[in-house]
């Protein structure tokens, strides 16, 4: 009876086992009509053996099918969700991190700090750990190395679990590791943070470090023993996202952690040269979604506009497509739209247009409006063409008003705007109907043209002074000046150790540097290049940031005493060092032929950045020999030796820099024979100058522009001697003038025909048709009214909107 007992209570669930019934297997028939089909079995298959030279009769449970071996890279036909997933995880997951980084500077910005929570008397110790906690994670997603230290040791230890996560299911040890903070991701493993941690979708701290490249990081992580073979939601290990033979994989090799190449072999055909190739195609696709990230944050453009979201075009073989004539409309380049539906359509391509990326949607505004206007022009009426480019200027000037701040739409409407014109301008019928219209866009052009210019100075205005004025690669703290005193100076004994360059602290790493600069080029670079703008447009832009740079600088040292000394002008020196490193790396020259010629002639960017930083190097040379001059015999003679290699100084400028200068202990100053010199030529340079305004009491031909300053970047006269220029009025001014605008010259109808046709000889065969007025498929539905006398119709490439027949 007992036994029976017992039986009984196993079977009503009182066991472990019976409250929790085990899985039965998927695959196991669990009724009559789970049977799986009868499979067709084939009988032999004869295949010929070409080497041997006889055929072979095999035997097979599978089904016999034709080989077919299909080589192409962008073959499809074998994804599945899994392998898509695992392409787009890595950059949709790190778009939801940089998301989050963005709110914890929003929150540490409108944050207090830790002391003043804790020091609360109305908070109540639960809610003091949420706040506490978050201020932890917003620490190590911003590398505050500091904060994390006080937060983990100090009086909110207590509060703190260093292994929470937040809202996003993420521990601070993952910020850390994603976002390449080693010192931070150190002072969590000493406070004992789980190292394998893991977020909501199972990424652990070494796969982030891994993903985005942080080697050093990856190694303290395993030497911390982070499993390699803990495993994501989508099934991969932290050894499976650098590629084999990559920086990373040779990095973790040769400190003894051993990836492997699983799965890589050498090539049948061609060994080596795919997996190089594929090196190759990583690497750049690796800089181009940095690049995209740093512009992004850069530039305070969205991810989506400079195509972090967007799949590459895949490669297609180019069609024997009817080649478009430009001296005659045919019916199917043009585009045949209502005068009812125009608003509409405008709205669709201008208005509503957001930046596309992609080549083929690139030009779409540019194109839609060029095959519009060719049917009002040539099978409608000339008011109907008029409508149409007054309707679309004024909706593109609302639309460049509207996001002027924006880099990524103005980029996108310059680009446009210029395609629209070479159209114009190549259409044989257009180009003259069209004269008032191609004026109002060569002056959106120019309006576009200062606004990206104004964009990119006001950015870089916010850092330019701490990155290149302040900003110390060999600081000098022990210096004395002369009428200068240092409260509470510890007397230090004297040691006569060598002088060694030592890092900088982690908390001065942070701070601005002459890459903050370099980095705002580099993004307004990359936005220009992404939208096809081109490169004669481009030069002058980085040509106009140059200008403005050096003369920010020039007066920025010139008026502030505390730059004005030989120490100082040395770090200034080795800083813009960097901006010219960053412009010879960047070197375009500009797609500008002149006068017939078969080569470009234009200014390259390297040139652009020796001329326009003439002016602040010369100062700073000036501020490093000036004080030598005493010491030389001939002093004069050194004198006239030095400004014969500093021709763009006036004497005013050379003068004010010695008269307001900071003289080290022990420094010799200008010799009272070299002031006077220098006096003579300011007075001379006075006079000549008195003269010329003299001379010009005429009403002058300058055409109605304003005049350029003496003082502005175009200036090449060597200190008042020399001749001054007859179309720059004479000039007191001591500083430069960084509003002054550099003279803008569109590409030249050559230039156009060149860059967006197949160039000298038609060997560019690929450029010109990506240059070729069409419109996309997916912009051809959008457009199609539907139904009725509204109805698409589509011919080659393009598309009609039928009109009602009176």
């Amino acid at each position: 009876m007992d036994h029976d007992s017992s039986y009984v209570e196993e079977i009503n669930g009182f066991g472990e086992e019976a409250s929790h019934p085990r899985k039965l297997p998927d695959d196991l028939p669990k009724s009559l009509d789970d049977r799986q089909p009868v499979r067709n079995y084939g009988g032999e298959t004869e295949m010929y053996d070409a080497w041997q030279g006889q055929s072979q009769f095999l035997t097979t449970p599978m089904p016999a099918q034709p080989l077919s071996f299909n080589l192409s890279l962008d073959d499809h036909s074998y994804d599945n969700e899994e392998t898509t997933q695992r392409i787009e995880d890595s950059d949709s997951r790190l778009m939801e991190m940089l998301a989050a980084q963005a709110a914890h500077r929003e929150d540490e910005a409108a944050g207090g700090d830790e002391d003043s929570v804790i020091a609360d008397q109305k908070l109540s110790e639960e809610e003091k750990r949420p706040t506490l906690q978050k201020l932890l994670h917003m620490a190590a997603s911003n590398g505050d190395v500091d904060r994390v230290s006080r937060l983990l040791h100090g009086k909110a230890k207590d509060f703190i679990d260093v292994n929470a996560a937040d809202e996003e299911g993420r521990a601070p040890i993952i910020y850390a590791s994603c976002f390449g903070h080693e010192d931070v991701v150190l002072a969590l493993l000493e406070a004992d943070a789980d190292v394998d941690r893991q977020d909501r979708n199972h990424w652990t701290s070494l796969m982030w470090a891994m993903t985005n490249r942080h080697k050093t990081i990856a190694k303290i992580l395993l030497d911390h023993g982070a499993s390699s073979t803990a495993r994501s939601s989508s099934g991969r290990t932290a050894f499976d996202f650098p590629a084999p033979n990559s920086e990373m994989s040779d990095y973790l090799n040769q400190n003894g952690y051993h990836i492997g190449d699983v799965g890589v072999g050498d090539d049948f055909y061609d060994s080596g040269f795919s997996q190089d190739k594929f090196e190759q195609e990583m690497e750049e696709n690796e800089m181009r979604r940095r690049m995209m990230m740093e512009s992004s944050m850069n530039l305070e453009v969205d991810l989506s506009s400079l195509g972090m979201d967007e799949r590459p075009e895949s490669p297609e073989e180019p069609d024997e497509q009817q080649e478009f004539v430009w001296d005659r409309c045919l019916n199917d380049q043009m585009f045949v739209f209502q005068e009812s539906e125009l608003e509409r359509i405008l709205d669709i391509i201008i208005t509503q247009m957001t930046p596309q990326r992609t080549p083929s949607q690139k030009p779409v505004p540019a194109n839609i409006l060029f095959l519009s206007a060719r049917y009002a022009h040539y099978h409608s009426s000339p008011d109907l063409l008029a409508t149409l480019l007054v309707s679309a200027m004024d909706k593109i000037n609302v639309k460049v008003e509207n996001h002027q701040w924006d880099m990524t739409v103005l980029a996108f409407w310059i680009s446009n705007a210029t395609l629209l014109l070479h159209y114009l301008k190549k259409d044989a019928g257009l180009v003259e109907a069209t004269v008032d219209f191609q004026v109002q866009l060569v002056e959106l052009i120019n309006e576009i043209f200062i606004l990206i210019i104004r964009d990119a100075e006001r950015r870089m205005d916010k850092v330019l002074d701490a990155a290149i004025l302040a900003h110390e690669t060999i600081p000098f703290d022990d210096l004395e000046f002369v009428g200068e005193w240092k409260l509470f100076k510890k007397n230090r004994p004297q040691t006569s150790e060598p002088v060694s360059y030592k890092p900088q602290p982690p908390n001065r790493r942070t701070q601005p540097s002459p890459r903050n600069v370099t980095s705002l080029l580099s993004s307004t670079l990359f936005v220009l290049d992404l939208y096809d703008i081109h490169s004669v447009i481009t030069s002058q832009i980085l040509a106009q940031l140059f200008y403005w740079i050096g003369a920010e600088l020039f007066n920025h040292v010139l008026s502030n005493r505390t730059y004005l000394a030989r120490t100082k002008a040395m770090q200034i020196r080795m800083n813009i060092s960097v901006l010219e490193d960053w412009a010879r790396s960047n070197n375009r020259v500009p797609e500008h032929y002149e006068n017939g010629s078969l080569s470009t002639t234009g200014e390259t960017t390297m040139e652009a950045a020796r001329k326009h930083f003439t002016a602040i190097i010369q100062l700073l040379q000036w501020l490093q020999c000036f004080s030598s001059l005493g010491e030389k015999q001939d002093v004069l003679g050194s004198l006239d030796e030095t400004l014969s290699q500093i021709p763009r100084l006036s004497p005013q400028q050379l003068l004010h820099a010695v008269s307001h200068y900071r003289y080290e202990k022990g420094e010799r100053g200008l010799p009272k024979e070299a002031r006077k010199h220098l006096s003579n030529l300011q007075t001379q340079m006075k006079k000549r100058a008195q003269q010329i305004r003299q001379n010009r009491s005429t009403p002058s031909t300058n055409n109605g522009s304003e005049p350029r300053s003496s003082t502005s970047a175009e200036n090449e006269g060597t200190n008042g001697t020399a001749e001054i220029e007859e179309a720059e009025p004479a000039s007191d001014s001591l500083l430069l003038d960084p509003a002054h605008m550099l003279q803008f010259s569109l590409p030249t109808t050559v230039d156009m025909r060149i860059s967006y046709g197949a160039g000298y000889g038609g060997v560019n065969r690929e450029r010109e048709r990506k240059y070729i007025p069409t419109v996309p498929p997916e912009f051809l539905a959008r457009l199609d009214v539907g139904g009725g006398s509204g109805s698409a119709k589509f011919g080659t490439g393009m598309m009609s909107i039928a009109m009602n027949d009176d």
